[in-house]
């Protein structure tokens, strides 16, 4: 996979679980691998933070993987967040699920510890070095409490096989800064903020990998696609539709709001992985008829 296939509206896919939130829904895993596909998305990334991946065992991950592979078919990319506090883990996961099916990985830095900006550079170029998937770096200092310096992303965008970056943090500021200093690299950034996809494509990001495309994926490629056209209007209106869409759905513990809206959708149960707690039925009812008034269910 290269940074120019990176480009695109993706899916930062969530994980159904069973009513009690014990196992993978297998069977709703596959219905919302359908349902994004068919809303638009080009790529679909499991097990990464709305996919509660770190709070999954290891063999969880690889198995969401290849679940997502097999419904997914060949020809849809499918990036993978591992979760691994050490840059050999790192190498030993993406291997694993490598053989699962794929194509790049989406890799956050160690949290737990503060890191140094030399620190961080060192981390990704050992994983870089020694995997041969391509390697998405990921942004996202609310949950790690680490953020990659843009000078260290332009380092490590200069290694061939360090393809991009999700920028998660919502701060505009960073997101053009980062993507000033990769402006001669082979390298997409792509925003992991949807309420932001219209403004950071207009200085430069390829897109996005959001939350919100497990329910409503066809306003993101709306916005994308009005975007690359052109139609700034229609731009606009769609990232307005978008943005209340997920006001709508911040509801909760990160991601029982998005839970929530599959399941008065009918693709999965509300819950999430332990310890973890989903919406009350009252937040829930709350919701539904939200969205419903945003004709997004």
């Amino acid at each position: 996979m290269s940074a120019t296939g990176l480009s695109g509206v993706h899916v930062a896919l969530a994980t159904p679980l069973s009513p009690d939130g014990r196992s993978v829904d297998h069977d709703g895993l596959a219905r919302l691998v359908e349902r994004t596909l068919h809303g638009g998305v080009r790529a679909i990334c499991p097990v990464g933070s709305t996919g509660e991946g770190p709070r999954l065992t290891r063999a969880v991950r690889h198995d969401i993987t290849a679940t997502v592979r097999s419904v997914a078919g060949r020809t849809v990319p499918v990036i993978p967040a591992p979760s691994a506090p050490t840059a050999a883990e790192a190498i030993s996961e993406i291997g694993e699920l490598v053989q699962a099916g794929a194509d790049a990985v989406l890799l956050a830095p160690p949290s737990y510890y503060p890191m140094t900006a030399d620190e961080i550079g060192e981390y990704f170029h050992a994983v870089a070095e020694a995997t041969a998937a391509p390697i998405v770096l990921y942004n996202i200092p609310a949950m790690t409490k680490v953020s990659l310096p843009a000078p260290v992303v332009a380092s490590l965008a200069a290694h061939e096989n360090i393809i991009g970056i999700k920028d998660s943090s919502r701060d505009f500021e960073y997101l053009q800064s980062v993507l000033y200093a990769v402006d001669d690299a082979d390298f997409t950034v792509l925003t992991g903020s949807d309420t932001m996809l219209l403004p950071s494509m207009l200085v430069g990001a390829g897109g996005t990998i959001a939350a919100s495309a497990n329910v409503v994926p066809q306003l993101g490629r709306q916005v994308y696609d009005a975007v690359t056209s052109g139609d700034l209007d229609a731009a606009a209106s769609a990232q307005r539709h978008l943005f209340d869409v997920v006001q709508a759905c911040r509801m909760g513990t990160m991601p029982a709001g998005w839970k929530a809206a599959l399941a008065a959708a009918g693709v999965c149960s509300p819950a999430l992985v332990a310890p973890a707690r989903g919406l009350d039925d009252d937040r829930r009812a709350a919701l539904t008829e939200r969205l419903r008034q945003l004709h997004a269910i």
